[in-house]
This record gives C-alpha cells, structure tokens and sequence, in this order.
C-alpha cells in the first residue's frame, strides 16, 4: 500500500497548480490553498482539506483527495500539469 504523500510534497503539488492556474498560493505551517474566480482549494497540515470547482464540492476530505480531484477537473478544463 503506498503511503500517503508528506505535507511538504503536497505543498509543492499546489504551488505547482497555483503555477498552472497563473494564481497566488497562500502558504504557511498549517494551510495552503489557492482560489480564483470558479475555484477554490485548501489544505490542512492536519490531513484533511477542501475544495470548491463548478459542481465539484468537497468538504474536509482527505488532502490527496482533494488534490487528485482537483487535478481531474484542471485536467478537464484543458490546464497542462507538471507530472
């Protein structure tokens, strides 16, 4: 089973997707998160986070899911993500 991503790695995955929206990515210890006019993605050092998307709507869901959801509906809309 392989093991959940470390915050510092998913901390760089939404700087990478700030990167790809052309949006600022709020960053401290305990949250990061980006938004812009139809989206918005927080996550929690705790492990769980959130994210708003059209009719995506995800509420204190676990960060890697939050995040792959996210990427599907980037992926969807046409943005081209780093691998």
């Amino acid at each position: 089973m392989p093991m959940s991503p470390s915050w510092p790695e998913l901390r760089r995955r939404v700087a990478r997707l700030g990167a790809a929206l052309d949006v600022v990515v709020r960053s401290d210890p305990e949250v990061c998160g980006l938004s812009g006019e139809q989206f918005h993605l927080t996550l929690h050092h705790g492990g769980h986070g959130d994210c708003t998307v059209r009719d995506l709507s995800l509420i204190d869901c676990p960060n890697e899911l939050v995040l792959l959801e996210f990427e599907r509906w980037m992926r969807g809309a046409g943005y081209a993500l780093e691998v």
